[in-house]
């Protein structure tokens, strides 16, 4: 029986008046940890990075509580990174100046997983480098595992990859992705046959989601192509499936930040025969975050209208009950 739930995880009354780039992470047990940013406004002084848990067989989240919160600047863009030790890291974003082109990278260690946070740490990379999408940690035939970060530069508008092999004890950062009116928010899916898949944001007015490919693992990356699927200059995630498919998160519009939509793919992205709207109201639905737990079931955040943190779970047979996809809606 297919099965659908929607839930915000917090009342809009209850927080700061913006609340925006939520991501998640199904920790051991099953329990869900989301953050996100929130504060006056985006690029705030007062904006900060705050977080709730929802255990499982629990029917709603708890009380959100600030997990960054440096004085008189922007914090933002939070990921997390679930170490093979156990450490919980959240990866994040301070803003020195007034917009994200002064981004410093950094994260903080949780031995908790993320009921207490340690010290934060600095990252040595260039300023205005960019989290926003899922880590992956893999490893294809025999080979080593290691973690590829999607990032981007929100300076000159390209993503690239950091990549690290000791666990995230430290990075390396890969070659630029370029395409016309640039591109941001990499979001990276490993193919059956060893490839990595990547689906970038669109610079300009928007217009198209871009593909491109890796067969080194994540070192290079094919020219990028652009593909049907519209994106209005908005987030996305891309999702590899425990059972072989692709699963895309995506406003289907060129030019609004709705409807949010998710779509399934058995052909490697192809085509998309079966898609669900999550939202599809006036104002802004965006930013998904989607992820698989060990039972299946597909967990998803997203940005609703700037006042709360929507979430959503779903099962494949709910979303293979979807139409096909047949072009944007505006």
């Amino acid at each position: 029986m297919a099965h659908f739930l929607t839930q915000p995880i917090f009342s809009p009354d209850m927080a700061p008046p913006m609340s925006h780039c939520a991501t998640l992470i199904a920790l051991p047990g099953g329990e869900l940890l989301a953050a996100w940013f929130t504060g006056a406004f985006e690029t705030a002084p007062d904006q900060f990075i705050a977080v709730a848990r929802r255990s499982p067989g629990a029917e709603v989240w708890s009380q959100p509580i600030p997990a960054v919160d440096t004085p008189g600047q922007a914090d933002g863009q939070p990921v997390f990174l679930l170490d093979g030790q156990g450490v919980l890291w959240l990866y994040f974003v301070t803003l020195s100046g007034p917009d994200w082109t002064s981004a410093h990278m950094r994260r903080r260690p949780s031995l908790d997983l993320g009921r207490t946070w340690g010290p934060v740490e600095e990252l040595p990379l260039p300023l205005g480098m960019m989290f926003r999408s899922r880590p992956l940690n893999f490893a294809f035939q025999g080979e080593p595992e290691r973690w590829l970060f999607p990032v981007y530069d929100e300076v000159t508008w390209r993503s690239t990859m950091l990549i690290s092999e000791d666990d995230g004890a430290s990075w390396r950062r890969t070659g630029f992705i370029e395409t016309p009116n640039g591109n941001i928010h990499p979001c990276v899916a490993p193919l059956a046959d060893g490839r990595l898949l990547a689906f970038l944001r669109p610079g300009g007015q928007g217009g198209v989601i871009w593909r491109t490919v890796s067969q080194d693992r994540g070192e290079s990356w094919a020219l990028p192509v652009p593909t049907p699927l519209p994106n209005p200059n908005s987030g996305l995630d891309l999702l590899a499936t425990e059972q072989g498919s692709l699963l895309l998160a995506f406003n289907n519009s060129r030019r609004r930040r709705t409807p949010l939509c998710v779509a399934l793919s058995d052909d490697q992205g192809a085509s998309w025969p079966h898609l669900r709207v999550l939202e599809d109201g006036e104002g802004e639905f965006s930013y998904p975050t989607v992820i698989q737990g060990a039972d299946g079931i597909f967990h998803a955040v997203y940005t609703w209208r700037r006042r709360t943190i929507q979430y959503v779970q779903f099962d494949e047979a709910w979303l293979r009950q979807g139409p096909a996809w047949k072009g944007a809606v505006a």
